[in-house]
């Protein structure tokens, strides 16, 4: 057995995976190949289906890394014309040991190039999609505590008789509605601490400062 199938090798797409799977497959085959009596029209059965393989697996990976946004995906384009080429030479090639070159064309191609380059855009979508997770964790932590500052100047509009003498801010939203904040949370907010209405969600905004 030339290598075996293991899910550290996956890139986390179903189809891509199913057709590195086969690519495996391939590779023991030819594998086995080494030591037997093989006919030569066996041989040839497995290169037309390796190069079939080939063609669907490269065109589907590509629309899978454009549809990712693989920023290296020109680069990996290339990489894929380079090794149709290679195989292609190598194949043409072969004049005697032709199960031994069958093998090197598959540790070529499955060891060097899905094994290493593909895992590139494997570990770019976990990248993007942990940077996502950190963006939406912190959008709810930074909800939480926009909706923390505004329920309190609510609290402190509609307690104006506990409310300090003194310089307050005025505050409206789309759906025209006004808030009374008070000097530190009015300093948070043009700290950058925005604070959306409860009822349209737009941001808040500072219309002119009163006296209390």
């Amino acid at each position: 057995m030339l290598l075996e199938w293991d899910d550290k090798y996956s890139v986390k797409n179903y189809l891509i995976d199913e057709q590195h799977k086969k690519l495996f497959e391939l590779a023991n085959m030819a594998d086995n190949m080494i030591g037997k009596q093989t006919d030569p029209a066996e041989i040839k059965k497995i290169l037309a289906a390796l190069f079939e393989y080939m063609r669907t697996h490269f065109h589907d990976e590509e629309v899978y890394m454009e549809n990712i946004q693989y920023p290296s995906l020109e680069l990996h384009k290339e990489k894929h014309k380079q090794i149709v080429t290679e195989m292609t030479t190598l194949v043409r090639n072969m004049k005697y040991d032709f199960k031994q070159q069958l093998v090197v064309i598959m540790e070529q191609w499955l060891l060097r190039h899905i094994l290493q380059e593909d895992m590139g855009y494997a570990k770019y979508l976990e990248e993007t999609n942990r940077k996502r997770m950190q963006k939406s964790a912190t959008d709810v932590k930074s909800n939480e505590e926009h909706n923390t500052l505004l329920q309190k100047s609510v609290m402190e509009t509609k307690k104006n008789v506990e409310i300090k003498k003194g310089k307050m801010h005025m505050y409206t939203c789309l759906c025209g509605k006004t808030y009374n904040i008070s000097p530190d949370i009015h300093a948070k907010i043009q700290a950058g601490d925005g604070v959306k209405c409860p009822e349209c969600t737009t941001f808040i905004k500072f219309v002119a400062d009163i006296e209390v």
